[in-house]
């Protein structure tokens, strides 16, 4: 199955599964509000194990991967700033990007999650969608910087763009 983007893109449409149920799987969904799930059968769908997770810490400022419960990668990042905080919760990739711009404000690539923003409905055209990007200012990384999205260096941004599939878990939380 597949989802157009905003762009025209075609993507695979992907879900995180939270429960199984008897024929039936427990979904979230990439909608607001953050965090919303519905039901689907399992028969209609292509399930797929992911052995990657991605755990953002937001009072440390850090973004780690790991394969299994090992971690293979460990990145500084800039976060949601007071008045415009990253939501904390349990999320997932559900797309990535390219930039126009591959030195801009967004890096290389750009992982768009099912999170959305708290505070804004839309923002630089979009929809307020969190994501996890590159920076083009990364002096900014270890601090609280961005508008809700999560910013890491160019180099491991294009690390994981080569490595993590759609549909991989993002774990975000405080301390």
């Amino acid at each position: 199955m597949h989802a157009l983007t905003a762009g025209g893109h075609s993507l695979p449409l992907v879900m995180l599964v939270r429960h199984r149920r008897r024929g039936w799987l427990q979904i979230q969904l990439p909608v607001r509000p953050n965090l919303a799930t519905g039901w689907i059968r399992d028969r209609d769908v292509a399930l797929q194990l992911d052995p990657y997770q991605v755990r953002v810490n937001l009072t440390a400022h850090t973004v780690e991967v790991l394969r299994g419960t090992r971690v293979i990668r460990r990145a500084k990042a800039g976060v949601g700033r007071s008045l415009s905080p990253t939501p904390d919760g349990r999320y997932f990739i559900v797309d990535l990007l390219r930039p126009p711009i591959r030195n801009g404000l967004y890096g290389p690539y750009a992982f768009g999650l099912s999170a959305y923003s708290t505070v804004y409905t839309s923002f630089a055209g979009g929809d307020g969608q969190v994501g996890l990007h590159g920076t083009n200012e990364p002096a900014g990384l270890g601090t609280n910087v961005s508008h809700g999205c999560i910013r890491i260096a160019n180099r491991d941004i294009e690390a994981l763009a080569h490595l993590l599939p759609l549909g991989t878990p993002v774990t975000i939380q405080r301390g």
